[in-house]
């Protein structure tokens, strides 16, 4: 721990640290309180061994000034970004509550209707940002936030991005393979339907409390989610409706246009079978094509 983050110290002449809320690979998470305007804030500071790679902390402050532009009632916001004694940091808001991640480890799959509930705040927050020109790229459920009241918040929009020239690290892909769009395996560009492949997975775990594919290493995950057909969520939970299974398997199609187009357009499917009507044909099949393999490759063509 640096002298300069420990709890108690004045961290950028204005942020007062209290305690650590989480490390990660790239950095540090500090809750803290904001002297200036007297309000709790959460401050995520770049590892120092970053600092010396100027193309990535230019792409992180960069993204860091994007993702501030955000305003939503389901994305965490950004106040502030800047560089103090050699560390980069971004301060956020501070939500009190959980990470979907550890709702689904301290109590396991969540009711059908939670999960969607949860779920669509997140396909709600995407919707505003994907119009906005931002994908996130790294939907996780430890990047989804459910305060007190029930209430989701999508955090580190754009942080994905400035990561993208540290590709590998000690022979593994950065961020959550688990998670990972079959483009993000292949190192392709990615556009908004990464992020809806990614919110799926979220939604398969909070379903069934497993993720579609696992592995020993990172690198075999990604190639799981390249060569292999997700199993229906319905075949580890038998009382998940059949066409929330259809969501869940279109939206996990392999190719990007084998998906839904937008946001707006799965959530509206998850509205339907919220309603208990039935999905449209073009869900149906695009999910039967999924559970049949389509669009799987060998990986050795990745």
């Amino acid at each position: 721990m640096s002298a300069t983050t420990t709890p108690g110290k004045l961290f950028a002449n204005r942020y007062r640290l209290e305690r650590k809320l989480g490390s990660g690979g790239m950095a540090d998470v500090w809750l803290a309180e904001d002297q200036e305007l007297g309000r709790k804030v959460a401050v995520k500071i770049l590892h120092e061994r970053y600092a010396s790679d100027e193309q990535f902390v230019e792409r992180f402050r960069r993204e860091a000034t994007h993702a501030a532009g955000l305003l939503h009632p389901s994305i965490v916001s950004i106040f502030d970004r800047g560089s103090a004694n050699g560390s980069n940091y971004i301060v956020m808001e501070y939500v009190e509550g959980r990470t979907l991640k550890e709702l689904i480890v301290t109590r396991g799959p969540c009711p059908v209707a939670v999960a969607i509930t949860y779920v669509r705040q997140v396909l709600t927050g995407l919707r505003y940002a994907h119009r906005n020109g931002i994908i996130h790229r790294d939907i996780k459920p430890h990047n989804v936030i459910v305060d007190r009241e029930g209430r989701v918040k999508v955090a580190d929009f754009g942080i994905a991005r400035a990561g993208t020239s540290q590709m590998t690290e000690a022979g593994s892909i950065i961020g959550t393979a688990q998670y990972l769009s079959p483009e993000q395996a292949r190192g392709a560009p990615v556009d908004e339907s990464s992020d809806l492949y990614s919110t799926a997975v979220v939604l398969y775990e909070l379903l069934t409390g497993h993720v579609p594919f696992t592995g020993e290493t990172p690198v075999e995950i990604a190639m799981k989610h390249l060569s292999q057909a997700p199993a229906p969520p319905s075949s580890l939970r038998p009382e998940i409706p059949r066409d929330l299974d259809l969501v869940v398997l279109r939206a996990l199609a392999k190719e990007p246009k084998d998906r839904y187009r937008s946001a707006q357009d799965m959530d509206r499917d998850l509205e339907l079978v919220t309603r208990g009507e039935h999905v449209d044909a073009e869900t149906a099949d695009a999910a039967t094509l999924v559970a049949r393999g389509a669009g799987a490759m060998d990986p050795l063509e990745a």
